[in-house]
């Protein structure tokens, strides 16, 4: 974790940076940068959002978003690496299912009824369903990331209160030693 703090710049040299220079008052937002349990949650979630429906540019839409929500910018630009090369074709088929599942698409065509161009059925058979099964899928999984950071978060808070808590008590009930024997 140290090497990789060491190569990643601080916030002082982003914000020098000519290409970010402009966008300077709104980077400096320590909400932004801080990882906490509300902005962490928010940029998983908008992370995952834009990773699922963006194919291309998710990291640039993920940070975007993230700035107009003051979430966190590394938090939601990580989060978009969750489609990457070995996870995208589960999840398009994934996609592909729930929207049929959703739309009706996939289903038999009656007997007799006229044959549709080859544009047409690629549109109304593979691409809308696929894009109704993203925005669910999207949805879905940036509530489900929002709701698992919020909880992760409580319950290790809560679980080192309680190690404390029970530290204190070994610490009050544990006899003194006395080195003082004469």
């Amino acid at each position: 974790m140290r090497w990789i703090s060491s190569r990643l710049p601080d916030r002082e040299r982003l914000l020098a940076n000519r290409w970010l220079r402009p966008f300077a008052h709104r980077l400096s937002n320590p909400s932004l940068w801080h990882l906490n349990r509300r902005s962490a949650a928010r940029g998983l979630a908008l992370g995952l959002f834009a990773g699922l429906i963006l194919p291309i540019g998710q990291i640039v839409v993920a940070a975007l978003l993230a700035l107009s929500a003051r979430a966190n910018v590394l938090v939601a630009a990580g989060a978009t690496l969750v489609t990457n090369p070995l996870t995208f074709p589960p999840i398009y088929f994934l996609a592909y299912r729930l929207g049929c599942s959703l739309t009706g698409a996939g289903r038999v065509h009656p007997a007799g009824s006229p044959p549709r161009p080859a544009m047409a059925t690629w549109l109304f058979d593979i691409a809308a369903p696929t894009a109704a099964g993203l925005v669910f899928l999207a949805f879905v999984v940036a509530g489900l990331g929002y709701a698992l950071v919020h909880v992760g978060w409580r319950w290790r808070v809560g679980r080192r209160w309680q190690q404390r808590q029970r530290r204190r008590r070994m610490l009050k009930s544990a006899p003194l030693s006395s080195t003082a024997a004469g």
